[in-house]
């Protein structure tokens, strides 16, 4: 049979009836390249679960056993060890040629070694053992015969050779024998009670079979008969059940029909659906149902049209009015009804309706406030038409007040709208649940197929906000996860929803996306009106301010309702308009400031301007309170007013007159003559520090600003004063003593001021941004070296006239000199123009690195005339003249103080 079974597969394989593919996977095609699945065992519910304390017995009583058992193992292992080592010692002292296994005489070869005489006595096949020794050795008679090699031995003698071994090897194996009788007898008494043992179990199993037919004619037959019984019922009991069917489905189109009369959609629905799962099922191929599934399927299309207009109709009317106090659904009984039906067919598309809807609710929610502000706030109504969508015009002529009311109004209402968004979002959720109950399995993958279209369509206007991100991460307005969480609300609800995976995930962000639209309509208001140029420029940071304040505080509400699903979400359109809005007001505001003091420079006469009362006013407060700010009038306060003027006090009662005009403002008892553009720069900064207090998210902005405008102040009039500049400009013929003197002045005024502005930084910008500070010590120090720059300057001015009348002096008899009355009659010249502008202090500072300029040339000068005090005539005269110089300086008012040494001592220095 085997050898059939081989020649038929063998047939089947080489069939040339076969393809190739058939023969390469005979073997395969059923099973598989491998047959024994892969797929753990599931543990059995029937076994218990054993604990290792249970095996402790068992392992004591088999381990007892197993220990026995390799005991035996190794004695066995020992005695058959030492059984191979007796043979093998048997066999040591015989011929290797009789023990060898392939032992054969008709190999040629066996045989003339067994019959024939050996070439070397040596290598005699008879005489090699495994231990060297012959157990029978040659005999004499075998010795004496004298036989030549190749010739046959001799017969005699080998035959009692052979015999001997024969004899040798036959006693060896009596023993052997002998020695296994005694096992061989107890193998046979053992099997001999092993039959016993057989047949006892025989009977057993016999007696085993009778017992468990008894039981299966008395508990298997019977249960068999029970579930044939149970199997009947059954049948008849299914059979009832589909004729039940037949008698409902006679009924099916009249039950519609008086459900939908009812408006009971969910339950005309249950209906259709029960009745077309039970055709396509149950009763599949009844003639006299063959036109009813069709019938179902197009009034089940009817249903679907008819709620989708009526949920169109009903959440018009819900978003388009305004409900009664306490009360957020009008209609939600029917509502609820028309979602129920909508959800069980799985029509989606009243999603896309309740988007569309939001959006124009907001509007429209919006637009109606707008109106009701405009009429109450005493606009100019004359071209105004409240049947117009078009508000932008009207909210731009509306005052900053009315503008204020009204964007609080219109949070106030949207607020509310998306509080009633939130009720809506109540019900559709709990309506979702009862439609479709949840349901986990599979709706991650569709969630996150559904996420990762919605990040194509985000990235669309990421990509045009990214920007502006960017620069505005400086200071923001607002601060600001999952796959969901990546994507807004206004992207999900964009997407078609197909699935009810995707629906639960859109559901609970209905109210996120009307706050959100809530946010892009508040954000077009604000742009609307920051679109007019004159209320752009008549905006201050004050109003500002209010206007940002009004937004957090909006947003504040909405942030502890739950509508931001992230901080990005967070800002949202409104925040990225209000953060627009801001930095364009920056923007412009640093633009017009810089523009006015780059104008006043370049028309600058450089000569020292009036102080007004009000802009001493402002620089006395800014001290006492140590806040750089603009004052607009005098403060009301009591009937006397002190003014400091160079250290004297001036007391000017109520009723006196108050002068206009002041030459010259005094900051800390110490007066400073400066042109118009540094105190114009004081106000700007005053600008600034007001802006900065009022915006403090903005300060890195407002930071970069100030810097800007202190380096543009700085530069410019470096190049306008020791650049010469001015001469194109104003058309000064020179750049005088007096107009470096106020260049000095003006930017030590201005510097006497950055530390204040520094300090007003220091306490809004935030831990990490502090080394931004470091910009104001550095323009603070630019502005103190070009102060030294104009004191070098007007040292040097000095310093040329002196050398070049030093020059020319030659000593005569004319006392004083000309060169040195020309000398004395510049310094007299040079220190009035610094009198009246620079305290006396600095003056004399000047005049006396002047004099010691002046002491070094003359000192050279003399010694190059070689006028020594060995030429007395000479060395008089130069004496006299210096003597003049000394006098004269003596008499200058802020050089009185001056030590100046005689002609002798500068000599002899």
């Amino acid at each position: 049979m085997f050898s059939s079974f081989t020649q038929n597969l063998s047939a089947v394989l080489t069939d040339p009836t076969r393809s190739r593919n058939d023969l390469s996977t005979f073997f395969t095609r059923h099973w598989g390249d491998s047959f024994v699945p892969n797929a753990p065992v599931p543990p059995s519910k029937r076994l218990a679960r054993m604990a290792d304390a249970n095996f402790e017995n068992y392992c004591q009583a088999a381990g007892e056993s197993y220990r026995r058992y390799q005991a035996v193992k190794r004695a066995l292992r020992l005695s058959h060890a030492e059984s191979i080592e007796n043979e093998r010692q048997d066999a040591e002292d015989l011929p290797t040629i009789f023990i060898d296994p392939h032992f054969t005489l008709g190999d040629s070869s066996v045989f003339s070694a067994v019959f024939t005489v050996p070439a070397n006595e040596n290598l005699d096949a008879l005489k090699q053992t495994l231990s060297g020794k012959n157990v029978i050795p040659a005999t004499p008679l075998e010795i004496t015969i004298n036989k030549k090699p190749g010739e046959f031995r001799d017969y005699e003698a080998l035959q009692n050779r052979l015999e001997m071994m024969h004899d040798v090897v036959d006693g060896r194996l009596a023993g052997k024998l002998v020695s296994k009788t005694d096992d061989f007898w107890q193998v046979v008494r053992s099997y001999s009670g092993l039959q016993e043992q057989f047949a006892n179990a025989l009977k057993c199993v016999m007696v085993v079979r009778k017992n468990l037919k008894h039981v299966d004619e008395l508990v298997c037959d019977q249960s068999k008969r029970i579930r044939e019984v149970h199997e009947k019922y059954e049948q008849k009991k299914n059979l009832l059940a589909k004729l039940h069917d037949i008698a409902c489905l006679r009924e099916a189109q009249s039950t519609v029909q008086m459900m939908l009369s009812q408006g009971d959609y969910p339950k005309a629905i249950e209906c259709i659906e029960t009745s077309q799962d039970v055709l396509s099922k149950e009763l599949n191929g009844v003639t006299c149902f063959r036109h009813l599934a069709s019938q179902l399927g197009e009034l089940y299309t009817v249903i679907g049209r008819m709620m989708n207009e009526d949920f169109t109709s009903l959440i018009q009317k819900e978003l388009g009015v305004k409900p009664e106090a306490g009360t957020m659904i009008q209609a939600e009984g029917e509502l609820s009804a028309v979602l129920l039906g909508l959800m069980r067919m799985r029509k989606y598309s009243f999603i896309t309706v309740l988007r569309e809807e939001i959006v124009e609710g907001v509007k429209s929610v919006m637009r109606h406030v707008i109106k009701n502000q405009i009429l109450n706030s005493g606009v100019d109504l004359s071209d105004f038409d409240p049947s117009l969508t078009q508000l932008g015009d009207s909210v731009r002529r509306m005052k900053h007040a009315d503008f204020i009311k009204t964007v609080r109004a219109v949070m106030d209402e949207e607020f509310y709208f998306c509080k009633r968004l939130e009720a809506l979002q109540e019900i559709l959720l709990e309506t979702s649940e009862r439609a479709h109950p949840s349901n986990q399995n599979g709706a991650q993958d569709v969630i996150v197929e559904k996420i990762e279209e919605a990040k194509v369509i985000e990235s669309d206007s990421d990509d045009e906000t990214a920007s502006f991100s960017k620069s505005n991460s400086s200071g923001g307005f607002a601060n600001g996860s999952t796959l969901i969480s990546n994507s807004t609300a206004t992207t999900l609800l964009s997407i078609e929803v197909k699935s009810d995976a995707f629906l639960r995930l859109v559901l609970p962000l209905i109210a996120e996306f009307g706050h959100q639209c809530a946010q892009q309509r508040i954000a077009r208001l604000l742009i609307a009106r920051a679109r007019n140029s004159t209320v752009t420029e008549t905006t201050s940071p004050t109003q500002l301010s209010e206007c940002i304040a009004l937004v957090n505080e909006y947003q504040s509400q909405c942030d502890e309702e739950g509508w931001y699903s992230t901080e990005n979400q967070k800002i949202g359109g409104l925040g990225r308009a209000i953060n627009k809005l801001s930095m364009d007001y920056i923007e412009k505001f640093h633009a017009a400031r810089k523009i006015r003091i780059a104008n006043m420079l370049d028309t600058e006469l450089w000569k020292s301007t009036d102080v007004s009362i009000i802009e001493q006013n402002m620089v006395d407060v800014a001290l006492e309170t140590g806040k750089l700010r603009n004052t607009k009038r005098l403060d009301d306060g009591p009937s006397k007013k002190v003014f400091k003027r160079s250290g004297s006090n001036t007391t000017i009662d109520s009723g006196t007159s108050i002068p206009n005009q002041m030459q010259g403002i005094i900051v800390d008892d110490e007066s400073y003559v400066v042109v118009g553009s540094a105190i114009t720069m004081i106000q700007i900064l005053a600008d600034y520090c007001e802006a900065i207090s009022e915006m403090p998210l903005f300060a890195q902005d407002w930071n970069s600003r100030v810097i800007e405008l202190l380096k543009v102040f700085n530069s410019r009039c470096c190049q306008l004063i020791l650049g010469a500049g001015a001469l194109q400009l104003v058309g000064l013929k020179t750049i005088s003593v007096r107009n470096l003197a106020l260049a000095g002045r003006s930017l030590e005024l201005i510097c006497r001021f950055i530390p204040m502005v520094r300090e007003e930084m220091d306490q809004i910008l935030p831990k990490d941004k502090k080394n931004l500070l470091r910009y104001f010590h550095q323009v603070e120090g630019e502005y103190r070296d070009h102060v030294t720059e104009i004191s070098a300057k007007l040292i040097s001015v000095i310093a040329h006239y002196t050398t070049n009348c030093l020059g020319m002096w030659d000593v005569k008899g004319v006392i004083p000199s000309p060169e040195f009355q020309q000398i004395c009659r510049h310094m007299l010249k040079f220190h009035n123009g610094l009198t009246g502008i620079m305290p006396r202090d600095q003056i004399e500072a000047l005049f006396r690195q002047v004099h010691e300029n002046f002491k070094a040339n003359l000192r050279e000068h003399v010694n190059g005339m070689g006028i020594t005090i060995q030429a007395p005539l000479k060395y008089g005269y130069a004496t006299k003249d210096y003597m003049f110089y000394q006098q004269n300086l003596k008499n200058m008012e802020n050089c009185r103080n001056l030590e100046l040494e005689s002609f002798d001592d500068i000599m002899l220095d």
